[in-house]
């Protein structure tokens, strides 16, 4: 609906790919790790060593799409196109720096833990 204002796919993981779009739009943002859409483990999984925000954050190759928006158009984003669910999980804020919001709200600098072939 030309709503988009800059838009890439996270093959890579969203700490690797996130800072790319900001960087090239000289913006930072603010994700909040309450809002990531995460993989649900079985419940004798729930208690082992992986989060499934870490997966989300972190892990690539599952052909998601990142969007920015700008504020004026928040309210013309439907909540699904083509039957695939959108979510919401941050904001672009100015300046360069990007932050993960925790849970309990604190914030940290989102650390680039995703896919790198050099790495």
């Amino acid at each position: 609906h030309g709503l988009a204002t800059a838009m890439m796919d996270l093959s890579d993981g969203l700490s690797a790919d996130l800072p790319r779009l900001c960087a090239a739009s000289q913006v930072g943002a603010r994700i909040e790790e309450e809002q990531l859409p995460c993989v649900r483990f079985a419940k004798q999984d729930q208690n082992g060593p992986f989060r499934p925000a870490e997966f989300a954050l972190h892990g690539g190759d599952d052909y998601e799409l990142l969007f920015t928006v700008a504020k004026k158009n928040l309210s013309r984003i439907p909540s699904t196109i083509g039957g695939v669910g959108l979510t919401r999980i941050g904001v672009i804020t100015p300046g360069k720096r990007i932050v993960l919001a925790r849970k309990d709200g604190s914030p940290e600098a989102l650390r680039n833990k995703g896919w790198d072939p050099f790495r």
